[in-house]
């Protein structure tokens, strides 16, 4: 196993995984239920771990497939900043989620603002992965995705022009 495969194997973890912990969070303020929120804070950790993998292992993965034909360079660099943009929140809510999950466990009067702070934090970082993996899949896989009449590109995927 290669960078460039666990990069693509991890990097569902802060997109799936932040979106599952987003929907916890809120049905364990719904139904005020401390078991929730502590699945909601273990999954949040661990897709926050997963953020993290996923954007060390993106340089490596980067340089393994920059020279196969028909890898867009535009879209990774595209991919990278998406990501770069995404990494604090997903870290932030990693961070979070352990404040919260200590504050909730210690019946804390900030446990409840913990919560508010850290479903603002996954709701964000949930989104900006998203962006960062739609980029991403837009690296090889531009001809399924386009919605225009595709035009002739060059190896490295960038429009010709007559």
């Amino acid at each position: 196993m290669n960078a460039a495969h666990l990069h693509l194997i991890i990097n569902h973890l802060p997109v799936q995984g932040l979106l599952f912990s987003l929907m916890a969070i809120a049905w364990g303020m719904y139904q005020k239920s401390r078991n929730t929120f502590l699945l909601a804070f273990s999954f949040t950790l661990i897709s926050a771990i997963g953020g993290f993998i996923a954007g060390n292992t993106g340089e490596a993965a980067e340089e393994a497939v920059e020279h196969i034909i028909g890898i867009s360079h535009d879209a990774i660099h595209e991919h990278e900043e998406a990501a770069e943009a995404a990494m604090p929140f997903n870290i932030a809510s990693g961070i979070l989620s352990l404040l919260a999950g200590f504050l909730l466990l210690k019946n804390h009067k900030y446990a409840g603002v913990a919560q508010w702070v850290l479903l603002l934090a996954v709701a964000a970082g949930c989104t900006l992965s998203a962006r960062a993996g739609w980029l991403g899949g837009k690296i090889r896989h531009i001809q399924e995705i386009q919605t225009e009449p595709s035009a002739s590109h060059d190896a490295d995927g960038h429009e010709e022009h007559e």
